[in-house]
C-alpha cells in the first residue's frame, strides 16, 4: 500500500515551525486555525476527523493563541479559519464554521 509522506488518517495539530514543512510534503492540505475556547471550532472537530479518515488531504489544526505569527501570516483573524494549501501554496481561505460537504467539495476541486 502506497503512502504519502504527510498523510495520516487523523487530524494533526501543528505549531509555527511545522506548518511549512507539512504542507510542502502534502499535495493537498486543509489547515484549521482555531482557539481552545471557540465553540464552533469544537463542533468542527468530528468533521475534520471524518475528512482525515476518508479524503486524500492532510488535515491540520493550528491554535492561533499559541502560534500567532503563523495565524497572522495566513490572515486567520477569526476562528475557525480554514486555509487550503495545494503543493505548499495557500489557494483558498474560508472563515467561520463550514459544513462537511463544503470542505469535501473544496478538497475534491483541488485534488487530482
Amino acid at each position: 500500500m502506497a503512502t504519502q509522506t504527510a498523510k495520516t488518517d487523523r487530524v494533526v495539530s501543528l505549531g509555527d515551525d511545522d506548518l511549512e514543512t507539512v504542507v510542502e510534503d502534502s499535495s493537498v492540505a486543509l489547515v484549521e486555525f482555531y482557539t481552545e475556547w471557540c465553540g464552533t471550532c469544537k463542533r468542527m472537530k468530528p468533521v475534520l476527523e471524518a475528512l482525515a479518515e476518508d479524503t486524500e488531504a492532510t488535515i491540520l489544526t493550528i491554535d492561533i493563541e499559541s502560534n500567532l505569527e503563523t495565524a497572522i501570516e495566513f490572515g486567520a483573524q477569526s476562528t475557525p479559519t480554514f486555509v487550503l494549501f495545494v503543493d505548499g501554496q495557500p489557494v483558498k481561505q474560508l472563515r467561520g464554521g463550514q459544513n462537511e460537504q463544503t470542505l469535501r467539495d473544496l478538497i475534491a476541486r483541488y485534488h487530482d
